[in-house]
């Protein structure tokens, strides 16, 4: 096998193409780009300065669509058409959750990686049928098919040339409040019918169980063959789903590089509260068999986490041949002390070691030391958010000072929702995606074309706009009409604010005049230490739970992704200084002659290395 050697040469060429589109899109947008960004006049000619930056849809990734499917030949590696395809990326557990922007955002910030891969988060299951449960049969992926979210991202995934590994079912082991996407304890409570798919998937009912905890306690999801034959139908039912946007049958879509047996499967004791095995091999054996049965042509994932790496995986599962990846989860820096036993025990057996999330460590400098350590095939961190529709970006707290990260990552953080160490902890991944192939870490990539849109805020009219896949600043650009040069009103603007938090104002009697804007003081680097997952601190474990400790790593990320902190400081304001904006949208109103008072105005986003992307579309405020 041989390592990946084209995509470094072609890679300058590749960050314009991320910004822009074809080649006379591409010299326009040269002519506009060569001035310096400290040039405060942009000479736009007669065309506005969006025309000549193409849809971000259109960006690619510098290694580019590949066909073929990944193997893991029992080397220790992957490999797509014979070249090595071992990874350094993220979880982005909310891909099929947000609307179709936010996947593509997370899409072409994946894209820039090494290796384009991503592991999404589980399938949804339907719950609100229970007074505690949140998942409803609209938003739910096995109950009520959002083919609009799921099918979409499968199909833009491959458009782009990103791989996908995908959990199937959730095991989570807190009480319901966790319980946000749906996990098999539903589905052990939900009644059925073997003549009725949609009620054979959705099994508290068939025992006539509607609490929670009386269900997780009262059935063995592993064991229980009417379990184990609804599942199975489940995943037939997946996989032989035909995708409605390209026609792809999910179980022969090459995008898939795995489809995992599940996510943190582990089976407790009796009463759920000790957790200190893997499912039983017969368990996890006949599940990935039947996979294979539906995808020969997808890798399979085990998705067991044993939480106690002395006895990760039985020996019959890691001899099977329907298992092919073998994963485990570390959080802290406790858990990557167990990173060479582990792989060595699957690579004994001729097999593939992935770590599907790791994180949380105290320090940012641990990062880069454990990339320079973890010669396994694959990493993802836990987690990637992104931007949002209403500007700014998707955020999420795990506890301990712990957030979601943005692309390309701040330094400056002024919102309590945004993580002090982000900036490391996205360039080591970074880095790291191309060391592994044995590459040179390229350039962090030219940024496409942000998607600008008036507000106001009370009284003040201005502008915002959807954030732009790895730009790490924008620029205002401001004109009398569009047949007049563009000047550079304001920059160094960064988005990472809240949802519905980024906001400029603008005066249009005066569009080319300078605008000074006052930021808030960041917020100094916080310690990640102490974090705790306390789903595993049932009432009677032996695990020792700390009385301050957050709830679930992964609780909040859909109930909350859009929520609001109610003590967040002041974002990106107008001089009134307001800490928390109000923002109504505005129409840009295309005036029908030339005399019509008002000013024109337009965003461009800015690599981190200071390289001018894409600019939006101008939009037009009346004086």
């Amino acid at each position: 096998m041989k390592k990946v050697q084209a995509g470094c040469r072609l890679w300058a060429f590749c960050l314009l193409v991320l910004a822009i589109g074809s080649h006379g899109e591409l010299q326009a947008a040269l002519n506009t780009t060569k001035d310096s960004p400290s040039n405060n006049n942009v000479h736009g000619g007669s065309r506005s300065p969006g025309a000549h930056s193409s849809s971000s849809a259109r960006s690619v990734s510098a290694l580019g669509p590949k066909p073929g499917f990944v193997t893991a030949p029992g080397d220790g590696h992957l490999y797509l058409n014979d070249e090595l395809f071992d990874f350094r990326s993220f979880n982005t557990p909310t891909i099929f959750d947000g609307q179709e922007f936010q996947g593509r955002d997370l899409l072409q910030t994946v894209l820039a990686f090494g290796t384009p891969v991503t592991r999404t988060y589980t399938l949804h299951v339907a719950n609100n049928m229970f007074s505690d449960g949140v998942q409803s049969p609209s938003s739910s992926h096995i109950l009520g098919w959002d083919s609009d979210a799921n099918d979409k991202i499968l199909d833009l995934s491959r458009q782009f040339g990103v791989r996908l590994v995908i959990p199937i079912i959730n095991q989570d082991y807190g009480g319901p409040g966790s319980n946000w996407v749906g996990n098999f304890n539903d589905l052990r409570a939900l009644r059925s019918s073997d003549d009725d798919f949609c009620r054979t998937q959705l099994i508290r009912h068939r025992y006539e169980i509607q609490n929670y905890t009386t269900a997780n306690q009262a059935v063995d999801w592993f064991t229980d063959r009417l379990m184990i034959e609804s599942f199975k139908k489940i995943i037939s039912f997946y996989l032989n789903r035909v995708n409605t946007f390209n026609g792809i049958r999910i179980g022969d879509d090459e995008t898939i590089l795995a489809f995992e047996t599940g996510n943190e499967m582990n089976w407790g004791n009796q009463n759920q509260t000790i957790h200190k095995r893997p499912p039983p091999a017969s368990w996890t054996i006949e599940i990935a068999q039947h996979i294979k049965s539906l995808a020969p042509k997808t890798l399979v994932m085990d998705g067991s986490f044993s939480r106690n790496p002395t006895s990760a995986w039985e020996e019959e599962v890691l001899d099977s041949p329907y298992v092919d990846l073998f994963s485990y989860h570390f959080y802290g820096e406790g858990d990557t002390q167990f990173f060479q036993i582990l792989q060595d025990q699957v690579r004994a057996h001729e097999k593939t070691f992935i770590i599907g999330e790791h994180g949380f460590y105290s320090q940012a400098e641990t990062y880069p030391a454990f990339y320079e350590n973890a010669t396994c095939a694959g990493t993802f961190v836990w987690s990637l958010c992104a931007h949002h529709e209403k500007g700014g970006f998707v955020t999420h707290g795990e506890g301990r000072n712990i957030y979601a990260y943005h692309a390309p990552g701040f330094k400056n953080q002024t919102s309590k929702n945004f993580d002090t160490q982000e900036a490391e902890v996205i360039s080591s991944t970074y880095d790291a995606s191309y060391t592994i192939l044995g590459l040179e870490p390229p350039p962090k990539p030219v940024p496409g074309p942000p998607q600008a849109f008036l507000v106001k805020n009370g009284s003040q009219a201005g502008i915002s706009w959807r954030g732009s896949a790895w730009a790490q600043s924008y620029e205002i650009l401001g004109a009398g009409s569009l047949v007049q040069d563009w000047n550079v009103i304001s920059t160094n603007i960064p988005d990472n604010v809240d949802p519905g938090q980024l906001f400029i104002p603008l005066n249009p009697i005066e569009p080319t005049k300078s605008i000074k804007i006052k930021f808030p003081k960041p917020i100094r680097k916080k310690s990640h230490a102490g974090w705790m997952d306390s789903k595993w601190c049932a009432r009677g474990s032996p695990a020792s739970c700390s009385k301050k400790f957050h709830v679930s790593p992964k609780q909040d990320d859909h109930q909350h992704k859009d929520a609001h902190h109610p003590n967040l400081p002041k974002m990106l304001n107008n001089p009134t200084h307001q800490s928390r904006l109000s923002l109504v949208p505005l129409k840009s109103e295309t005036p029908h002659d030339s005399s019509a008072s008002g000013g024109w105005f337009a965003v461009r986003a800015i690599s981190a290395d200071g390289v001018p992307g894409g600019i939006s579309e101008p939009v037009f405020l009346k004086s």
